[in-house]
């Protein structure tokens, strides 16, 4: 149901590339110091989450995203609807990043490894924080 909420506001996460034709996660530094990627378009972002009304539960999302630091996105959750919109992505800093989406939905992650880290999401009166993992 967190995630319904981040859904409804976010109308599907989403991810976005620097415009590279280089599908792989760009990592400028191989010794792997610099872990957030300067794009995230055509990949997939994994979710999981605590559900807040049923703290035995996880929950888990996933974010499709096609372009380059802009492009389109597909958010798809358990038994939820898909939602889909347009993206910015943002690299903030060494290991973080961050994601706008067209409704005004925003995400921002914290990389702990080359592909995966947590992330946070807020909005006013609700803050959803998990982790994620990505596909390339």
């Amino acid at each position: 149901m967190a995630v319904c909420g981040a859904l409804v506001v976010l109308n599907g996460c989403g991810g976005g590339d620097n415009g590279s034709s280089n599908n792989d996660n760009p990592n400028p530094n191989p010794n792997g110091s610099d872990l957030a990627p300067a794009s995230i378009g055509d990949n997939t972002i994994h979710g999981s989450f605590q559900s807040p009304h049923d703290p035995t539960a996880t929950l888990h999302f996933h974010i499709t995203t096609s372009g380059t630091t802009t492009g389109t996105y597909t958010y798809e959750e358990e038994s939820l609807p898909t939602n889909t919109g347009t993206y910015t992505w943002t690299k903030t800093g060494p290991n973080t990043a961050m994601i706008d989406t067209s409704n005004n939905g925003q995400l921002q992650f914290t990389y702990t490894a080359r592909q995966a880290g947590t992330y946070t999401y807020a909005r006013p009166g609700y803050v959803e924080q998990g982790t994620f993992t990505t596909d390339r």
